[in-house]
């Protein structure tokens, strides 16, 4: 039995209200493509789900809006898709892998790919991007907060820099750790493409989205149906779609109550582990951050071990991306920031959900506090 989730960043379980959406959707299940009447109606509710999420991020009505199998389906289709341009493909070394391996898979094949490294903090400046643009760039893709130190890059200032240097490129940002939990609205941060990842919001996994400025041509990965405005061939996944839908409308009209609770918790967290546990240090901690992340290191202790010990004591936590755990290599990202190979081993991330209780973030502290006793 799980106690405290407290890995929000790598999965976000459905609460109750969710739960009953699950349950009266999967009693009215149908194929869109259909004609008949349960086709037309679980259309309907594809259809509904996709003005939501048009809605939670500020997308225009004749942005689109395309619903994948995940995030990892939404960011392969977008550098493949630009991949089909001449010119420069530019990225970050702390994005995701869903990513980076695209793009070393087109480095391999002889593509112009160039990746910037962030600061000493994780964050990717405006004016590193600006040094390696072209102005033949075909895209820049730049995650809008890093999934496993929490810092948020300056988006807007980035697209002001490719704007001014290569007007032709896609701008796409990774939002997956972004919308939901800091107020996202495309229009204002200008991008090109967003890419979410539904249950990084709380909704179910096997469901992404791709939402385009109108006007972007986006050329499908999976071809062989008409779904989707015959951008993503595949029946679409309902049940996932509507979860998302309903939990966009969630967020949306519950943003700033879940922005606040989730860095007071986060904030109490930090407050309470660093006094509790001498040497702790939180990374990137002077930058600016979602509000539920945490990446802290903890000298003496082996990240894996005491993700272990945690597990046993109800208390879930990672390492870095949920992708990635379990793998003997030490982060990307922090090894991106410069970070000495000691110093990753024995980093973890805790991230919060925004009805975490302070009884319960203490009985985390607790935890940490027993477990690291036991290791040291």
């Amino acid at each position: 039995m799980i106690s405290y989730d407290c890995d929000a960043n790598g999965t976000y379980t459905p609460d109750e209200v969710i739960q009953g959406v699950i349950s009266k959707c999967a009693r009215q299940l149908g194929n869109p493509s259909s004609t008949h009447r349960g086709g037309q109606r679980a259309k309907a509710t594809v259809e509904e789900a996709r003005a939501s999420v048009r809605r939670l991020v500020g997308a225009h009505p004749g942005d689109t809006v395309i619903f994948t199998s995940g995030a990892t389906e939404a960011n392969n289709t977008i550098v493949a898709s630009c991949a089909r341009q001449s010119g420069r493909m530019v990225s970050t070394l702390i994005e995701h892998p869903c990513i980076l391996e695209p793009l070393k898979r087109l480095l391999a094949e002889g593509h112009d790919v160039a990746l910037v490294a962030p600061d000493a903090g994780c964050r990717i400046s405006p004016e590193a991007i600006f040094e390696v643009l072209t102005p033949d760039t075909a895209l820049v893709s730049v995650m809008a907060a890093n999934n496993e130190v929490g810092v948020i890059n300056p988006m807007l200032e980035i697209v002001r820099a490719v704007r001014q240097r290569a007007p032709h490129a896609v701008i796409h940002t990774d939002a997956a750790q972004f919308v939901g939990k800091v107020a996202s609205d495309m229009q204002e941060l200008g991008v090109d493409v967003m890419t979410l990842s539904a249950h990084k919001l709380g909704a179910l996994s096997g469901t992404g989205v791709i939402i385009a400025r109108e006007g972007i041509s986006i050329a499908p990965l999976l071809v062989g149906g008409a779904q989707e405005g015959k951008l993503r061939g595949g029946t679409e996944n309902v049940l996932g779609i509507a979860v998302l839908g309903a939990v966009a409308d969630l967020i949306r009209l519950d943003l700033t109550r879940r922005i606040s609770a989730m860095r007071i918790a986060r904030d109490t967290f930090e407050d309470e582990i660093v006094r509790a546990l001498p040497g702790c240090e939180v990374n990137a901690q002077s930058g600016l951050r979602l509000p539920n992340t945490t990446s802290l290191y903890i000298p003496g202790v082996r990240a894996d071990d005491l993700i272990v010990a945690l597990d046993l004591a109800g208390v879930l936590i990672s390492s870095g991306a949920a992708c990635s755990s379990g793998k003997p290599e030490p982060s990307h990202v922090l090894m991106a920031m410069g970070q000495a190979s000691s110093r990753i081993r024995s980093t973890v991330r805790v991230s919060f959900r925004a009805d975490s209780e302070r009884s319960e973030i203490l009985q985390v502290v607790t935890a940490f506090k027993r477990a690291v006793a036991r290791m040291i």
